[in-house]
């Protein structure tokens, strides 16, 4: 990708009206997970992308090796057409 495309136009060509997880975005865009997630927020802040937490499948039985792993994860998608902003 150009170094001149912006972060937006770079995330609305990966975003769709299903839920993706930024690590899937991150992975697409062989960009770092983290840069991915704060442009991400940015544009959730600016109404233009929806986020939803959702618990992460685990393969590890409960209370076993879980120290520094996440549980949780941000899935992402962009904000359906004709819904009202929030006041």
């Amino acid at each position: 990708m150009s170094e001149e495309t912006s972060w937006d136009d770079r995330l609305r060509k990966m975003l769709t009206d299903e839920w993706q997880s930024a690590d899937v975005i991150a992975a697409r865009l062989n960009a770092k997970q983290f840069t991915v997630l704060a442009r991400l927020k940015d544009m959730m802040r600016r109404n233009l992308v929806e986020r939803r937490i959702v618990k992460k499948p685990s393969s590890v039985p409960a209370g076993k090796g879980r120290v520094g792993n996440a549980i949780q994860t941000a899935e992402f998608r962009r904000m359906p057409l004709g819904r009202s902003t929030p006041d």
